[in-house]
């Protein structure tokens, strides 16, 4: 289950490659928004995703989109 779900966010973030909250992908997902949280930071400890503050909110981007982005 783990996997599926950080699969299931990979996949998401590799189609919205200027980042989502937390909130988007909980919401997309369909998915506990602490769940989200969860997985999104085990992502970032794996250098899978990283991750920028914008304001108050947080926007997680695939390791490969953030270069274009910043």
């Amino acid at each position: 289950m783990a996997e599926e779900i950080k699969k299931d966010i990979v996949k998401l973030l590799s189609r919205k490659p200027y980042g989502l909250t937390i909130e988007d992908v909980s919401q997309q997902l369909k998915i506990n928004r602490a769940t989200a949280s969860k997985y999104l930071f085990a992502l970032q400890s794996e250098r899978t995703i990283a991750v920028r503050d914008v304001g108050k909110a947080k926007l997680h981007y695939l390791k490969r989109h953030y270069g274009d982005i910043k």
